[in-house]
């Protein structure tokens, strides 16, 4: 099966993604040349100060949709956001707010990808995903391992998967591009099967880019093909469709309860 990439900054024009429609094509060849087939263009979205993004997603899909297949390059555009932890994904989810957000699409159920800052973990975190499942959607956190807290306090990262929020693991993180504390932290959660998705967080054609393969080559090596299956096409086609997700062979598991991934409200 071919790979789907449920975190990319493919679209220009955004944020500091793909700089021009070259750019875009160079980042879809690249993706396609890795073995993905559909792809999220997920620009960062932060409802304090830049709510209007929502509004351009679905139908700047649909424009570079269409010069994919003019371009003749096989890959599949859906709509989606990173949108920040902050005070404005709590109003967003306290005014029942919250369909526009989704992963893949406006829906009534499903998953959010979810953004921290880089340094540190504000208090209301907790509190604020806490709101979003109580919405009956299920939080995606982007690459924990990047955050500086959490990759250093990794039974936080532990607490959160089982509060039910979905861990989604950097590509390049896991090749080390983010320096030997994020790939440990990545590593340790693949490890522990408490990541449920792997994707690629592609910013340009080179560097952060959308090429997946070496990334499955890894995740074959510590944990083997069928782990290659679910994090990388199964989980992040299910996210897509808003359905449950399944849980991933770990090579360690902690002593206590085995975790499950939390299963949206239908």
């Amino acid at each position: 099966m071919p790979f789907t990439d449920i975190h990319s900054h493919i679209l220009p024009g955004f944020d500091d993604g793909a700089e021009d429609d070259a750019a875009f094509l160079e980042m879809a060849r690249a993706a396609v040349g890795g073995g993905t087939a559909r792809m999220a263009a997920t620009p960062h979205c932060d409802l304090d100060s830049n709510p209007y993004v929502i509004a351009r997603v679905a139908e700047a899909v649909k424009v570079y949709g269409a010069l994919l297949d003019r371009e003749g390059i096989g890959l599949e555009l859906l709509p989606g956001l990173e949108v920040r932890i902050n005070s404005g994904l709590f109003r967003a989810a306290e005014d029942g707010k919250l369909e526009a957000l989704r992963l893949g699409g406006a829906g009534k159920a499903g998953y959010i990808l979810t953004d921290l800052p880089p340094i540190d973990m504000p208090t209301a975190t907790a509190d604020i995903l806490f709101k979003v499942q109580l919405r009956g959607f299920t939080p995606i956190l982007a690459h924990p391992e990047r955050n500086r807290f959490l990759s250093n306090h990794i039974e936080t990262v532990r607490e959160m998967s089982e509060r039910g929020i979905i861990l989604q693991v950097n590509a390049g993180s896991l090749e080390g591009l983010y320096g030997k504390t994020a790939k440990l932290c990545a590593l340790a959660l693949l490890d522990e099967g408490l990541a449920g998705l792997v994707a690629s967080d592609a910013h340009a054609p080179t560097g952060r880019n959308p090429d997946l393969s070496t990334a499955a080559l890894i995740i074959a090596e510590r944990l083997g093909e069928e782990a290659v299956g679910v994090l990388l096409e199964t989980n992040p086609d299910l996210s897509l469709a808003g359905d449950p997700l399944l849980e991933v062979p770990g090579k360690t598991r902690r002593r206590g309860p085995r975790f499950r991934f939390a299963r949206p409200n239908r």
